[in-house]
């Protein structure tokens, strides 16, 4: 029923090959100095990858936060949750449980609901999909990333995709061109971190190499294992017992003329693996116990021409191919639900997404007067996402997937275009247009054989203006519309129209500069959104008891509204960052609370850079207010503040030189709590060591 051995053997033998690279690395080269990573004033300054013409976070008619190599380094992650705990309005679902997180955006998103599609996430602009009963939905490992960007709200539909109302999460992977400086052959970077919580450890190798002066080659494989992690006052919660193995290769030859063409290959694959609970939202033991693996994999083809002499051709064309697979053996089932069959999950389980990918997209400059300068970015997008889901049964015989997971497959087709209008460097006007079409088509299993056609538009427009250097002010109107996916159509052994959802939201703001506020060359950014959606025909699904299917039903109209501030300070010595979202959601059909709304909360970090001794010190306060604006009192959740700190070192000078050591210490005061829309209490106290070093 599986592949994943052969990954194992496929990791296990990369391990060994970058073993002999690093021994050759050591003994070839003498000195080669390490990549410094540019870190800008603030996250506000941080260059956003995305259409058009290049631009900050700060100078974008839409809230979106950049993540950069430098703070992924300095948050010693193991989970993507870690990572954008930095970006306001983001909320990870049981952030410390790698095999159980979830994602709310603007209160979008439940531990329990499929609410994948209304956030697209992608990796190396590879759309990321899954979805099993109580169980997470992604399993990056932070190691293989050098950059997470988040867009939040319905404006991102237009280039990645319709539907995407909470918005979109995009993560890149390394490239050997981060290790490798000036006229370096080969780079190695090597890098260890040991957690005390759990007593968790984990090791990291990545080979960089240019063989060639057109060719860049790059190998990083990483091995970890954590064990149970105790909650406050040392209570012990279990069930978070884990071993991960991950990898990423990536090959890029550059050629041209110019050298403006490149052709990419990349492969990742992340296993992670554990014996515990099936459940692993709320890690009750319900469900039974299981021996778990998880395996996400990808591979990429990736053409980039820039046509360096022709300003209306920068063309980029991709191919991919992903799965995420989680396997459930030895399983043992108890249930507390009275006439319940033995084993309805089987002895054995596996959950399975196939998804192939092509995109081709083209961006052209054209410059209509001095004054008038337009991008105009347009492409198609194609994908066929397959879903299975079979079951081995104590008999022998192997079943499809239940009604809470149904098999099948999707087929998508996508066109979109965005015009970039620039007016005296001043005023910038974005339109954009997105026509999507699906086709679902149910899998073994489903009782009733019929399929589901949809056309899904995602129109916007977006503004921002410079009112003075230091200032501007922006706006968007966007449309967009949700189409269901396989779990809403078929569960339940059936077919369920229940029609698209359609989300109308406007979003307004201001961004302030500020430099030589305080201190000679220091800087000061500061950004306000405030934004106001309607949904209609909002789908949300549960679990019937009665029967022990799960069904989809719809809300007539719900709105969510909100604000959301970033700010950043940057000096020669003193640095500091500071977010907050506030979010307000509402089922104006029934007059009651959106239940997948997080708490209102405010982060504030300061540091201080001992410039002479390549020391930087770090404190961060996290605040959360009580929510209780539930339908049951019961679902309410009180309010607590997190701290923590961080110390990283950085020689520059004799033998240490290109080393980096951090430490940190979170959750500082032990204090106990469970994050509102979680369903396992947080992590107590704990102590992170991380020691790398660049050959």
């Amino acid at each position: 029923m599986s592949n994943s051995r052969y990954s194992r053997a496929a990791l296990l033998a990369s391990t060994t090959l970058s073993l002999a690279l690093i021994s050759a690395a050591v003994s070839a080269q003498e000195a080669t100095q390490p990549a410094e990573v540019e870190s800008p004033a603030t996250m506000l300054d941080e260059i956003i990858v995305s259409a058009g013409k290049e631009k900050v976070a700060i100078d974008t008619p839409q809230a979106v936060s950049s993540v950069s190599q430098e703070q992924i380094e300095a948050s010693q992650s193991n989970t993507l949750g870690e990572i954008l705990n930095t970006v306001p309005g983001v909320t990870t679902i049981n952030a410390d449980n790698a095999l159980g997180q979830s994602l709310n955006i603007r209160g979008i998103g439940g531990a329990f609901a499929s609410d994948e599609n209304r956030m697209i996430m992608q990796i190396d602009g590879v759309t990321s999909f899954f979805e099993m009963y109580r169980a997470g939905s992604f399993f990056f490992d932070s190691e293989l990333l050098k950059e997470v960007e988040v867009l939040r709200g319905p404006a991102s539909s237009t280039l990645f995709g319709s539907g995407a109302i909470g918005g979109v999460v995009s993560a890149r992977t390394k490239d050997a061109s981060d290790f490798l400086e000036g006229d370096d052959k080969l780079a190695v970077r090597t890098k260890a971190l040991w957690d005390s919580n759990g007593n968790g450890a984990r090791g990291t190798v990545t080979v960089a190499a240019r063989p060639l002066e057109d060719l860049e080659m790059l190998l990083n494989l990483n091995y970890g294992r954590d064990g149970d992690y105790d909650g406050a006052g040392g209570q012990e919660l279990g069930n978070s017992r884990m071993t991960d193995l991950s990898g990423l290769a990536k090959l890029k030859y550059s050629f041209g003329a110019n050298k403006d063409q490149s052709l990419t290959a990349s492969y990742f694959n992340v296993e992670k693996s554990g014996k515990g609970l099936y459940d692993q939202i709320t890690f009750s033991p319900g469900f039974g116990y299981a021996d778990q693996v998880t395996n996400e994999q990808q591979a990429v083809l990736a053409y980039e021409n820039a046509f360096s002499n022709n300003d209306l051709l920068d063309l980029k064309a991709q191919i991919s191919w992903s799965q995420t697979q989680r396997e459930l053996d030895d399983i043992t089932y108890r249930s507390t639900r009275p006439g319940s069959v033995p084993a309805p999950l089987g002895t054995e389980a596996e959950y399975v997404y196939n998804t192939w990918q092509a995109k081709l997209e083209n961006t052209s400059e054209v410059q209509f007067s001095e004054s008038l300068d337009a991008y105009f970015t347009y492409g198609v997008e194609g994908k066929y996402h397959e879903r299975l889901n079979p079951r081995l049964n104590p008999d022998g015989s192997v079943t499809p997937g239940s009604s809470s997971h149904p098999e099948g497959e999707s087929h998508s087709v996508g066109i979109f275009g965005q015009a970039e209008f620039v007016i005296n460097e001043r005023l910038t006007l974005i339109p954009g247009m997105r026509v999507d079409h699906s086709r679902l088509k149910p899998g073994n299993g489903v009782a009733l054989r019929k399929d589901l056609d949809e056309t899904a538009y995602s129109p916007k427009l977006a503004a921002i203006y410079e009112l003075t250097e230091w200032v501007n002010v922006f706006g968007s109107v966007s449309h967009t519309e949700r189409m269901p996916v396989l779990d809403e159509v078929f569960s339940g052994d059936g077919f369920t129209d229940l029609g698209k959802e359609k989300s109308n939201n406007f979003e307004a703001g201001l961004g302030f500069k500020f430099n030589d506020v305080l201190l000679a060359n220091d800087s000061l950014r500061f950004k306000v959104t405030g934004f106001y959606n309607n949904i209609d025909n909002y789908l949300y699904s549960s679990r019937d008891h009665a029967t022990g299917k799960t069904i989809t039903t719809a809300i007539d109209e719900a709105r969510i509204k909100g604000v959301e501030l970033e700010a950043g300070y940057s000096s020669e010595r003193w640095y500091g960052n500071l977010g907050a979202s506030l979010t307000r959601g509402d089922n104006l059909s029934d007059d009651e609370h959106l239940e997948s709304v997080a708490a209102d909360n405010l982060f504030v970090s300061v540091g201080y850079k001992f410039t002479d001794y390549n020391l930087d010190v770090s404190w961060r306060s996290d605040l959360y207010a009580e929510q209780d604006r539930v339908n049951d009192a019961a679902d309410a959740s009180p309010g607590y503040a997190l701290h923590s700190a961080r110390l990283a070192w950085k020689p520059e000078d004799g033998f240490l030189a290109g080393s980096e050591v951090r430490a940190s210490v979170t959750n500082i005061f032990d204090q106990k709590y469970t994050a509102h829309l979680s369903e396992t209490e947080g992590k107590g106290r704990s102590f992170k060591l991380s020691l790398a070093k660049t050959f």
